[in-house]
């Protein structure tokens, strides 16, 4: 026998002894058994690839040598980049086939059924369904490590006091993932496998058991985290803060089944979170204010169900107040700011979610409801922002603004009238003196104030954060919060009350000197410090005055890691939409970006590329000096002058990841991160010198039938060309003018749009005519729209793609349009696009809506000019049942959305059953767009 097959087969004899070893001491717990537990020193790791590469090479059998195998591929998923898997197995492996990859999913299957290996779970494991495997075997990819070492970093208090079982501890680890990679946000949803790896690596070092990872696989991962950059030092303090809880625990409930059913949820307590919104105004300039809604993450509410997780990620919030709704997952982030142009609704919650939740629901009406009053008061701190007092107390020597719905001007002669960007309330500026009359405090009393009492409390030694002065403050579970108290009248004792427990009398120094209070450190959550004064007896005869008596909202939350380079508070406001979005989609112009704050500043933007190492390659500034505020309009051009320099453009395709970074000095730093998200089937492109390359990439695992393969020519953007897979696997270069590629391999679809500049590129590249003829018949319709839908949402690469593809996705909506309505309505809406409609358009597009009716007609004089678009559906369809156009309520808001913004409805659900039904009604569709005209032209009606 040959000594390699010898060799080989004694390595997999030691190999299956000793998983076979490992599995039986694991179904005590009930912990599956990963491939890469093998243990195996780097050695003989190096002598098994050896020996099978020398396998492959020499095309032997490899089935009875399968465990070696499945090693093999662990291994080459534990030094996985996060890009591509295969093409760095092919590259190592000689002779390997693309259709080997299918044998090494039944070989991991034999392996679980074998050992009770681990079985990949979640989203991208359904997606990746073979890759899946190794890399789910691999435990902990390099390519993950310093992300995961950071987050234990940063949840290490909450793991401190956390359920001690893996399911709970995965479970917290996903739902505080939102600003991680794509990657890494799928290897987390495995929420069983994070939890075991990470009460592996917070016990005890020492510890050599098989229980939850193998003694070596443990040490070996340890050994690479702490090589990686801060990973050391995270691990190191992550251990240290929940070293003792950690202890000898065992893990029978690994296995628990956790319910996202919210019909079996108990109701969570959500005094323990701490998410009740903050309003305050800020200063514009010219005496002019501004309302902010300040939110902080939702993020805790979301640990506590996948369910709730998916919700908040999956739904759109807006504020109450403001019209615009956020991007999905908005609430997710910390510290989001708004500006509300109405003064909000206090019949509803502070924000609202575009679906219900019980549980939100719930929460909402609890914690984000703001208080029924005749007047709001605002406290103007040293910092020039004014908080918003929900006591109403006002005290001595303070500025505070007023906000009523009535004018409060003549209650308060001495005030001022300010300006404030929110309507339907009024504000006054006003200065309180040193010292209240009786006559001032019976005024404020009857406008709505509070007069204070005279006895002070203020966090003393260490700074209580976002202490608003009126008994609002903000502690660390690691702090032990202190008080000052100080009377200016005697009084014997304070009594003191933490939340239910017992009270507690302090004496008061009769000198009137401050005392100082300390409490123990307090649980996560919201407590309430309630205190009242004692009198001496003597005092209590004469006073009128009730004994003061008042409470303390203490918020206790755990400590937050400082990242570098961002301040605690920004004056910014950054939203992006999608909040998610790809890299792809930034480089593609396709993210929606919106910066607000003071008009009078201005912000620098610079754009990072980063590696796969993680190391910066490449630094452009955006703007040096970009004027608030950013619009998404603004931002597209501004970034639209970078992706024009195409050897900048490019660069994107080597990145791993990419930051924004919006830097308003004085008013702080904020920064957004996009990845490349890869989908299982996809287009990967290269640039090699003046070539440029495309090849497919399918890991998908479906194997049943090749992918569906098109090509779409800029001359013929409607006719496709079929492609080969075989041939689309290995690099083809793409010639000019370039096209779409396209690939189907259900559910999975991928479009990419490749310009590329012929030899001597000039203005003559910017011209395109297609030849486009859209078929009549509801089927070629139906095709049409599919296919304008792959142009419109393709990624965009190379030479002015953006023009060319805007000019496409305009010529294949304008066939569509014509080939519906008629050629004689669309040369006379075709000129309607280049100047003012005049009287004789006007008329002749009247008549050609509809020949038999005076549907036309009607819809000019009576059209809805200002209104919003509701409004106008509404009398649009209240007009089609008058005439009998035809055409039910939602046909009609679809051929009003067509004629508006036709790319909107490409993501229609029902988009095939609305082209069928108005294939057969064209003067509904007439109709649509000539409200379009006459809304964007604001024609006067003509008799």
């Amino acid at each position: 026998m040959d000594t390699t097959l010898q060799t080989l087969e004694a390595l997999s004899c030691e190999l299956f002894e000793h998983f076979d070893l490992l599995s039986n001491d694991r179904n005590r717990t009930g912990f599956p058994v990963f491939a890469l537990e093998h243990g195996l020193d780097a050695e003989k790791r190096e002598l098994l690839k050896s020996l099978l590469r020398h396998q492959q090479a020499s095309e032997m059998p490899r089935s009875q040598n399968w465990l070696a195998w499945v090693v093999y591929a662990s291994e080459l998923g534990y030094g996985y980049t996060g890009d591509e898997y295969w093409t760095s197995f092919e590259n190592l492996t000689p002779n390997w086939s693309y259709n080997d990859r299918l044998q090494i999913k039944v070989w991991f299957h034999k392996f679980q059924q074998s050992f009770n290996g681990v079985t990949p779970s979640g989203v991208w494991a359904e997606h990746f369904s073979i890759i899946a495997w190794p890399i789910t075997h691999a435990l902990l990819p390099r390519y993950l490590q310093e992300q995961f070492a950071r987050l234990l970093y940063d949840l290490r208090f909450r793991l401190a006091s956390y359920s001690l079982d893996a399911g709970s501890i995965g479970g917290l680890l996903a739902a505080h993932s939102n600003h991680a990679s794509t990657r890494f946000r799928a290897f987390l949803e495995q929420e069983q496998l994070t939890g075991q790896i990470v009460v592996a690596l917070l016990q005890d070092q020492a510890v050599e058991s098989n229980e939850l990872i193998h003694p070596r696989t443990l040490n070996r991962i340890v050994t690479d985290l702490e090589v990686v950059r801060n990973s050391r030092e995270w691990l190191k303090e992550t251990r240290h803060v929940v070293s003792d809880r950690f202890k000898g625990i065992r893990n029978a409930d690994f296995l628990r089944v956790r319910s996202d059913n919210l019909a079996h949820l108990e109701e969570p307590n959500f005094s323990r979170f701490i998410v009740r919104p903050q309003l305050f105004l800020r200063y514009d300039g010219r005496e002019r204010w501004s309302l902010i809604l300040k939110l902080k993450s939702l993020r805790p509410v979301a640990a506590e169900s996948r369910t709730l997780l998916s919700f908040l990620e999956d739904t759109r919030c807006r504020i109450n107040g403001a019209s615009d709704w956020k991007p999905r997952g908005w609430a997710l982030a910390n510290n989001r700011m708004g500006v509300l142009g109405t003064w909000p609704n206090i019949n509803k919650p502070l924000i609202e979610f575009e679906e219900s939740n019980l549980l939100i629901d719930h929460l909402l009406e609890s914690e984000f409801r703001l208080d029924d009053k005749s007047v709001w008061l605002f406290k103007i701190n040293k910092d020039g922002i004014a908080h918003y007092i929900e006591s109403s107390v006002i005290r001595p020597n303070n500025r505070y603004i007023g906000v009523s719905r009535e004018s409060l001007s003549q209650k308060l002669p001495q005030s001022r009238e300010c300006s404030l960007a929110c309507s339907a309330v009024s504000a006054v500026l006003f200065d309180t003196p040193d010292f209240f009359s009786d006559e001032f405090s019976i005024r404020m009393e009857e406008i709505g104030f509070s007069v204070a009492r005279t006895i002070r409390i203020w966090p003393a030694g260490l700074p209580g954060r976002n202490w608003d002065g009126e008994g609002n403050s903000e502690w660390l579970t690691t702090e032990s919060p202190c008080f000052a108290v100080l009377a200016d009248h005697p009084i014997d004792a304070l009594t003191f009350k933490l939340n239910d427990s017992p009270s507690e009398m302090i004496e008061i120094d009769s000198a009137n000197r401050e005392t100082f209070v300390r409490l123990s450190p307090l649980p996560q959550g919201s407590h309430i410090l309630s205190v009242k004064e004692h009198r001496k007896s003597e005092l209590e005869e004469v006073s009128r005055a009730q004994a003061a008596q008042g409470q303390m909202r203490l918020a206790v939350r755990e400590p937050e890691p400082w990242i570098p380079g961002r301040t605690s508070f920004s004056g910014l406001i950054v939203t992006s939409d999608p909040y998610n979005a790809s890299l792809n989609a930034l480089w593609n112009n396709k993210v929606d970006i919106f910066v607000s704050g003071p008009d009078s500043f201005n912000v620098k933007i610079d754009v990072t590329l980063y590696d796969r190492g993680g190391s910066s390659f490449l630094n452009e500034n955006v703007g040096t000096s970009v004027p608030l505020p950013i619009t998404p309009d603004s931002w597209q051009c501004y970034f639209s002058r970078l992706l024009n320099n195409e050897s900048f453009y490019w660069k994107h395709l080597d990145a791993s990841s990419c930051t924004l970074e919006f830097n308003g000095e004085s008013l702080g730093t904020c920064i957004l991160r996009f990845e490349h998200d890869h989908l299982p089937v996809r287009w990967v492109l290269t640039k090699r010198q003046r070539q440029t390359l495309i090849r497919l990439v399918d890991d998908s695992g479906n194997r049943d039938a090749d992918p569906e393969l098109r090509f779409y020519s800029l001359d013929e953007p409607l006719n496709c060309i079929r492609l080969s897979s075989e041939n689309a696997r290995n690099d083809t270069e793409v010639t000019a003018p370039g096209g779409l590629y396209v690939a189907i391999h259900k559910p999975f679809i991928d479009a990419a749009f490749i310009s590329v500049a012929s030899a001597r590129a000039g203005l003559q590249d910017l011209k395109v005519e297609p030849n486009i003829a859209v078929g009549l018949d509801q089927q070629s319709l139906r095709e049409s729209f599919h296919i304008l839908d792959l142009w419109f949402r393709s990624r965009r690469f190379g030479f002015l793609a953006h023009v060319k593809q805007r000019s496409i996705t305009h010529h294949i909506s304008t066939s569509i349009f014509k080939a519906i309505c008629g050629s004689n309505w669309a040369a006379i809406d075709d000129l309607s696009q280049e100047a003012t409609l005049s009287v004789d358009s006007i008329k002749k597009l009247e008549t050609l809506v509809d020949k038999h009716t005076q549907f036309g007609r009607s819809l000019y004089q009576q059209t809805i000019i200002e209104g919003d678009e509701a409004d106008v559906i509404s009398h649009f369809f209240a007009q089609t049942r008058r005439y009998h156009v035809g055409g039910d309520r939602p046909l009609c808001e679809f051929a009003i959305r067509f004629a508006n913004r036709e790319f909107e409805v490409l993501s229609d659900a029902n988009l095939d059953i609305f082209v069928s039904q108005i294939s057969n009604k064209p003067a509904l569709l007439r109709g649509a767009r000539f409200v379009s005209l006459i809304r964007m032209h604001h024609s006067d009606p003509v008799d």
